[in-house]
């Protein structure tokens, strides 16, 4: 359950802090370097006084102020940055647009936003210091903030994506864009039905390395280069927002990943998202509200484009990285048993989730080719069986959320927070299960911010 962080945001200061230069590195002495490097001396005296309140913050308010519409309708959150300068100390944040301005580049990660940074603070003693100080500051607000506005993550999105002038009055284009979004789907989708299957499959050939120059992409490994070990298939799972791209850059850096890694293929349905030809068409419109509905449209056709390069992959016996949530235990149990069984019998793509008129469900996602079918397409390789390896990663739901929105803003890909915590759930179930059949696993912690992860 996401929790709100309470007293998050204010827990950098120490009660035993005595000195001023101790008490720059807590959030009062923060307040007042970082106005000091807006306007001198001015706002120097006010950190002198504002030093003997530096301890409580009985005044200060941490959750986000809402400002309630008499109609109803949806009300307006306090600006992100904003909420950066109220609990800095600055009661006005309108006086301080310099400080909001940074503030807001670093929540979207704006391209340049850590030389504003610098610039800002370039004329402070302790630059170096003030500069650290100030980014964690950020992030500890922006986890704040996340945790209290999760429920309305929507809005959240659209508001940080744009003009602060657009958030006075609910426009009519808002309506009406969003009673027209269905049928402006379906004419996309219409549209560019067969540009996407043709794209899809040559995205596919990109990534099992048909012709590519990329370092990942190198041309499919022959079953020579194993002839000194077995493939290795690596299943990197945790919920959405739990920190599986950081794991993957630490492992990338052991020993054996570091020389594999340039001929294994990484499969990530994320990744086939993006390039999809029908959710490029629609994000490039710029709507934010639609940028859930967006994901959610293209959702089974990554996933089906992911299962589908996975098993050309362990066809061909390549080592292979799966990168998912691993959170619908008929789906992983099938893909480790085809991992098991792919150096005797060739598979294919199966039928997958299937609910027939009377209800009955069947799972099938891969199965295997017929013998005749397997003699047509040539030989069987000689290949060693699989090693399977998992990776699972957790952190804390409220941690995973404030990722997921800020993604949102970053690369304008959104998720529901509600599939989003049963994809934790779901996988942290399913971890014990999944160790009894694989023959390595490891389970790292994300929840450090900002730190390494930690394996448990």
């Amino acid at each position: 359950m996401v929790k709100p962080l309470g007293e998050g945001t204010r827990d950098v200061s120490n009660v035993g802090c005595k000195s001023v230069d101790l008490l720059l590195a807590s959030l009062g002495g923060l307040a007042a370097a970082v106005a000091a490097a807006y306007a001198g001396e001015l706002l120097l005296r006010r950190r002198k006084l504002d030093q003997g309140a530096s301890m409580g913050y009985k005044d200060v308010k941490i959750a986000p102020l809402i400002e309630r519409k008499d109609s109803g309708r949806r009300s307006n959150l306090e600006r992100f940055s904003h909420y950066v300068a109220r609990q800095l100390g600055f009661e006005d944040p309108n006086e301080y647009p310099q400080l909001c301005k940074l503030a807001n580049g670093y929540l979207l990660k704006t391209k340049g936003y850590d030389e504003n940074v610098d610039e800002y603070l370039e004329n402070e003693a302790e630059r170096d210091s003030l500069y650290v100080h100030l980014l964690e500051e950020f992030d500890r607000c922006i986890l704040t903030y996340f945790s209290f506005n999760w429920t309305q993550s929507s809005n959240l999105i659209s508001q940080a994506l744009s003009d602060e002038s657009d958030q006075k009055v609910p426009k009519l284009k808002d309506f009406v864009m969003a009673a027209t979004r269905k049928q402006r789907f379906e004419r996309v989708t219409k549209d560019l039905k067969v540009k996407r299957v043709i794209s899809t499959l040559v995205e596919e050939m990109r990534v099992i390395g048909s012709g590519s120059s990329e370092p990942h992409c190198t041309e499919v490994m022959s079953p020579v280069a194993h002839n000194k070990r077995s493939p290795v298939l690596l299943l990197m799972g945790g919920g959405m927002g739990a920190g599986k791209s950081t794991v993957l850059k630490d492992i990338f850096l052991e020993s054996f990943w570091s020389e594999a890694q340039a001929d294994a293929v990484v499969i990530e349905a994320d990744a086939f998202k993006e390039t999809d030809v029908i959710y490029r068409a629609l994000s490039s419109r710029g709507h934010h509200d639609d940028m859930l509905q967006t994901a959610e449209l293209v959702h089974q056709s990554s996933t089906d484009a992911a299962s589908s390069l996975l098993v050309t992959a362990l066809n061909d016996g390549r080592d292979v990285i799966m990168d998912g949530t691993l959170s619908w235990e008929p789906f992983v149990e099938q893909m480790i048993e085809m991992a098991r069984n792919v150096h005797k019998q060739k598979y294919r793509m199966g039928e997958g989730y299937k609910v027939s008129e009377e209800g009955t469900i069947t799972e099938k996602y891969w199965e295997e080719e017929e013998e005749e079918e397997t003699k047509e397409k040539g030989k069987q390789q000689n290949l060693k069986p699989y090693r399977i390896e998992l990776v699972g990663v957790v952190c804390d739901a409220y941690l995973a959320v404030a990722r997921g929105i800020r993604r949102a803003l970053m690369v304008k890909r959104a998720v529901r927070v509600k599939p989003q915590l049963n994809s934790h759930k779901r996988f942290a179930n399913a971890f014990p299960k999944y160790c009894e059949l694989v023959d390595n696993a490891r389970l790292y912690c994300t929840n450090a911010v900002g730190g390494p992860p930690r394996v448990n």
